[in-house]
């Protein structure tokens, strides 16, 4: 039975040396935007969650998320998810991150994913509401 768990920082910690690992296999995911520390500390402070997805103490995928506050709705933001299985769960995870928002009284969620989960999420309520592009530019040195 697939299961997705919401990692206390002190498992989380236990876990970190896989989830360390399995971030050097897809760099292109977070590193224009993290680092892996940033990961870390983010979780143990408790600005980002992190969530196992698994199967009998084996968590096979990861999704990392965090609540952003605006003035008119609460946004539950997940912005970082690999690992294998996440298609198979998406339906337990759904579920998860539904009952998390409701008891926090979170209003919308966002997903940050490749463009191919949009057919999937689009499936289970989501709407495509922005378009990122993103260039990387080279560093300037004013003299």
């Amino acid at each position: 039975m697939i299961q997705v768990e919401l990692l206390t920082p002190e498992k989380f910690v236990g876990y970190w040396p896989l989830i360390e690992k399995q971030l050097d296999f897809v760099p292109q995911l977070w590193a224009l935007w993290w680092t892996k520390e940033s990961l870390r500390e983010g979780v143990c402070s408790g600005r980002f969650q992190c969530w196992g997805v698994g199967s009998n103490e084996v968590i096979s995928a990861v999704i990392f998320s965090q609540g952003a506050f605006y003035p008119a709705n609460s946004v539950f933001q997940a912005f970082l998810a690999f690992g294998d299985g996440l298609i198979d769960a998406i339906d337990e995870i759904e579920a998860t991150f539904e009952r998390y928002c409701s008891i926090r009284g979170v209003s919308a969620a966002e997903i940050t994913g490749r463009p191919g989960w949009e057919a999937i999420l689009r499936r289970k309520g989501f709407a495509r509401t922005a378009t990122v592009l993103t260039k990387r530019l080279k560093p300037m040195r004013l003299q």
